[in-house]
């Protein structure tokens, strides 16, 4: 099977369920199957009441949720100040620590740390500031930094390889063949824009967009492009104005149209699962990229009982099942940011599964992905 850089980041972040393979001696017909045995969620712990974040662990085939997995195998030692992101690439795992400046490699199987990625030192104490978020393929991590750079780190030596000078404040990140796009935020100040980075060449173009004002997550679906992007604030705060909206948008030269309303999403198969006014009276739907590209085809995703304060969603790439993130409800009647929080499981459908609780901050899932060669009869 061919793994380029497309097909690697697509099993990370929109798996297909099947990989073929034909047997040209003969022998054993097989095929491969992108299979999961768990989740991982994300605490980003609260910076301003010195509460550090943590790793929770779901393990399938007990059905149990295990907190703070990093610091009970590596000597009860933090995983940090504010964790941002994370992913499973081959037999390790890497967890993007923001507060802390740091990239932890971990072993997988054993959760044990194999090496921690001091972004400040690796790429300079501006450059390598408050890493943000991260995807992997060719046997690299990229991840961006609040510095205004995405890094790129070999996998087996966990060398520099290349950076890339990109916009204000990039966020997340996405690949297509031999690029990647990323989303430059500005910190939500109303000029953010996109940058294109060509992989093959090392040179980068960063792009002002119409249309786009905050973005925060990338989205690539046969070819097409599609930015989530949020509300951005005119003047200082506390007297600072809330502008914009936020929502998928199309991306097509330098001009974005909205797509539909979105506020957190995760995408899978040409599949845009979206929580919408989560601070409100929270709005859960799928949008179909596939049959629509420009618009897409918008239904209700109708979950059997859903979460007090949504705080994120993500879905398996082998199962299908979605996950949502909450904040419980604090004695004052709103989210409790200062203590755990939960996570919702869902089947494809959007059965109610099971309840875990989290650590502080809940921010992000991610999979215990992998492929399994399967032998046909």
């Amino acid at each position: 099977m061919k793994k380029s850089f497309l097909a690697m980041v697509a099993l990370l972040v929109s798996a297909p369920l099947f990989f073929t393979s034909c047997n040209d001696d003969n022998g054993p017909s097989f095929h491969y199957e992108v299979v999961s045995d768990g989740a991982f969620i994300v605490n980003s712990g609260n910076m301003y009441s010195s509460i550090d974040g943590s790793l929770t662990g779901i393990n399938y085939a007990s059905n149990v949720a295990v907190q703070k997995v990093f610091a009970a195998n590596n000597g009860g030692q933090s995983l940090g100040s504010t964790p941002n992101d994370g992913l499973v690439y081959g037999d390790k795992m890497y967890v993007v620590v923001d507060g802390s400046n740091t990239v932890e490699v971990i072993n997988k199987k054993t959760m044990q740390r194999i090496k921690q990625i001091k972004t400040t030192e690796l790429l300079g104490a501006a450059e390598g500031k408050s890493p943000r978020h991260i995807i992997a393929g060719n046997g690299h991590i990229f991840f961006t930094t609040y510095g205004g750079y995405v890094a790129a780190v070999d996998t087996v030596n966990f060398k520099l390889t290349a950076k890339y000078k990109v916009g204000s404040f990039p966020e997340g990140l996405a690949g297509y063949a031999s690029s990647i796009v990323v989303a430059n935020s500005d910190y939500a100040k109303g000029h953010g824009n996109i940058s294109i980075i060509n992989l093959g060449t090392g040179e980068v173009e960063t792009r002002n967009v119409e249309g786009i004002n905050n973005p925060q997550k990338v989205f690539i679906n046969n070819g097409n492009v599609y930015i989530l992007d949020w509300v951005y604030y005119e003047g200082e705060y506390p007297n600072s104005v809330e502008k914009g909206e936020s929502a998928i948008k199309y991306l097509a030269g330098n001009k974005a149209t909205k797509v539909t309303d979105a506020y957190y999403a995760s995408m899978l198969n040409g599949k845009l699962y979206i929580i919408s006014n989560p601070y409100g009276e929270a709005k859960y739907s799928v949008c179909d990229l596939n049959s629509n590209p420009y618009q897409g085809t918008t239904t209700p995703l109708n979950l059997s009982e859903g979460v007090f304060s949504p705080a994120g969603i993500d879905v398996d790439p082998a199962t299908g099942e979605i996950f949502v993130l909450s904040y419980n409800q604090g004695e004052n009647g709103y989210a409790d940011y200062y203590s755990n929080g939960y996570v919702k499981r869902y089947s494809k459908n959007g059965s109610y599964m099971y309840s875990y609780d989290t650590g502080v901050g809940p921010c992000a899932v991610f999979f215990n992905v992998g492929v399994k060669t399967i032998f046909d009869n």
